[in-house]
C-alpha cells in the first residue's frame, strides 16, 4: 500500500507542477494514421527514428475512406481509428498521447523536449494552431480572443493525457467522410468542454508549427550537429513541423535539412543512408537498367558521347538500350553505333529514328513503358549533349539507392543551372534560399 500511495503522490506532484523531473517517468505514445507508405511517410518515420521516438501507425494497408482531403473537408476516419486505439490507454494516468499527421510532418526533437514544452503550456490537451479558420470560416468569431499568436485550431497535431484525449475523440458522433478538424473545433469552441478537458491552442508554435500561410514566420537555425526551425515572430522553437495545405512543397525543401538530414559539420547525412555497395553484390543481383539516349536535335561531338555510354563500367547483360534520334544528320552515326551494340551483350537494343516521326515526349514516355515491360529496376535517361566522363557514373548513381536522381549542370561563373531550387504556386521556377550555395557547390 505504501508503494501505491507513493506512486499516487508522485503522479499528483507531476500533474500539479508539471515538473521536468517527471518527464522521463511518463510514457509518450506517438500515433499517426497512414494507409500508404509514401515518400512523405518514410520521411516522417525517419525523423522519429532520429530522435528515438516510437510510433503506432494506424490504417497501414487499409483503404482510405476519409474523402479527398487535399481538396475538400474530410478525414473523419482518422478520429474513428484513434478512438479505437485509445481505448487501450484511457485508464493510464501517466500516458501522454501525441497524434500527428504523417505524410506532411517532420519531428525535430525527442521525448524529453516534447514533454517539457507540453508541461510549460499548462494544459491537459494542446492542439496546434494556425491563422486560417478551416473548414468553416463562419466559426471564426466564436474563438476565444488571442492577443498575440495564431488564433485557430489545426488538428494535424495535438498532444494530451490519454484519459482526456480518449474522452475527446469519443464524445461525439462522426463518420469517415466528416471533417476531423471541424470535429475538434466544435469541442474546443464549447467553453464548458474546453474547460472540462483543459484544452489549449499552441498559439505561439512552441510545439506545433503549421506552415500554410506562415512560411514567412520561420527560418532555419543551423547548429553544429542538427538543424532546427525557429519561429521568428514568437521566438519559439517548434518540434513538430506540419506542411499543411499549400505548404507541402516548401516542407519538402525544409526537409532536406531537418531531423539531422544535413549539417554544416557533416554535410548531407541523409544522402548516405540506405545506400548500397554494388561491389559486394553478386553479378546476377545487379539492378537491371534501361539506358535511354535522347538526341532531339543536331549535337556536336555525338560520336564521343555515344562512345562514353558504350564504355560505362557496368555488366552489359544487365542493360537494355533505347536510342531516340530526331536529327536526320545523325541517322547513319546512330544506326551504325546501335548495330555495334547489338553484339556487345546488351539484353536488348531499340532505336527510334527521325523517320518514325515520334515526338520527344512520346519517346520519353515510351522509355518508361519499355522499362516497366522489361521489369527493369531503373531508367537512366541521358540527353545527347551530356558526356559521361566517369565510366562508373551509372554504378555510382545506383549505389545512392534513391527513387530519383538528377544532375545539376551549371555554367561556371554564372547563376545559371539546371537545378530549380523551388517552385511557385503556378509550378514554375522560384529561387530557394540555398540555390546559390548549391550551384556554387559550397553546399552538397
Amino acid at each position: 500500500m505504501s508503494l501505491i500511495r507513493s506512486l499516487t503522490l508522485f503522479s499528483i506532484f507531476c500533474w500539479l507542477f508539471h515538473s521536468t523531473f517527471c518527464s522521463e517517468e511518463r510514457d509518450l505514445v506517438v500515433i499517426t494514421v497512414a494507409t500508404n507508405e509514401t515518400d512523405g511517410y518514410h520521411r516522417y518515420m525517419r525523423s522519429l527514428n532520429v530522435y528515438g521516438l516510437n510510433v503506432k501507425v494506424l490504417g497501414l494497408g487499409l483503404p482510405w475512406e476519409g474523402g479527398d482531403v487535399k481538396n475538400y473537408a474530410g478525414g473523419g476516419q482518422k478520429v474513428l481509428m484513434l478512438r479505437e486505439e485509445l481505448a487501450k490507454y484511457k485508464d493510464e494516468p501517466n500516458t501522454v498521447i501525441m497524434f500527428t499527421d504523417s505524410y506532411d510532418v517532420i519531428f525535430t526533437a525527442g521525448k524529453s523536449v516534447i514533454l517539457e514544452k507540453f508541461d510549460n503550456l499548462d494544459a491537459r490537451v494542446v492542439f496546434g494552431a494556425e491563422d486560417f479558420c478551416w473548414p468553416n470560416q463562419n466559426l471564426a468569431t466564436q474563438y476565444p480572443r488571442v492577443s498575440f499568436g495564431y488564433k485557430y485550431l489545426n488538428s494535424g497535431g495535438f498532444i494530451g493525457y490519454a484519459s482526456e484525449v480518449h474522452k475527446i475523440v469519443s464524445s461525439q458522433d462522426i463518420s469517415n467522410l466528416d471533417d476531423d478538424q471541424l470535429y475538434y473545433t466544435q469541442i474546443f469552441l464549447d467553453k464548458n468542454l474546453r474547460e472540462k478537458y483543459k484544452i489549449k491552442l499552441d498559439t505561439q508554435a512552441n510545439i506545433f508549427q503549421n506552415l500554410n500561410g506562415q512560411l514567412g514566420d520561420v527560418s532555419l537555425k543551423f547548429e553544429d550537429h542538427d538543424v532546427k526551425i525557429i519561429n521568428t515572430v514568437y521566438q519559439s522553437t517548434p518540434v513538430v513541423i506540419h506542411g499543411n495545405g499549400l505548404s507541402k512543397i516548401q516542407l519538402n525543401s525544409l526537409g532536406n535539412y531537418l531531423a539531422k538530414s544535413w549539417t554544416h559539420d557533416d554535410g548531407c547525412l541523409s544522402c548516405r543512408e540506405n545506400s548500397r555497395d554494388l561491389k559486394k553484390l553478386p553479378r546476377e543481383e545487379y539492378p537491371r537498367v534501361l539506358i535511354a539516349v535522347f538526341v532531339a536535335k543536331p549535337m556536336p561531338f555525338l560520336e564521343e558521347m555515344l562512345a562514353k555510354v558504350a564504355s560505362l563500367n557496368y555488366p552489359k547483360d544487365k542493360l537494355d538500350l533505347l536510342v531516340y534520334n530526331l536529327a536526320e544528320m545523325h541517322e547513319d552515326l546512330v544506326n551504325t553505333w546501335v548495330a555495334e551494340q547489338n553484339s556487345a551483350g546488351y539484353r536488348s537494343t531499340k532505336v527510334i529514328s527521325a523517320d518514325d516521326n515520334m515526338k520527344e515526349w512520346h519517346a520519353r514516355n515510351l522509355a518508361l513503358e519499355l522499362c516497366l515491360k522489361n521489369s527493369c529496376d531503373a531508367l537512366f535517361s541521358v540527353d545527347g549533349d551530356v558526356h559521361l566522363d566517369n565510366a562508373d557514373t551509372l554504378a555510382l548513381l545506383l549505389e545512392h539507392n534513391r527513387p530519383i536522381l538528377g544532375a545539376a549542370v551549371i555554367r561556371e561563373g554564372q547563376a545559371w543551372s539546371t537545378f530549380w531550387g523551388a517552385i511557385n504556386e503556378d509550378g514554375f521556377y522560384a529561387r530557394s534560399i540555398d540555390y546559390m550555395d548549391i550551384v556554387h557547390n559550397s553546399r552538397r
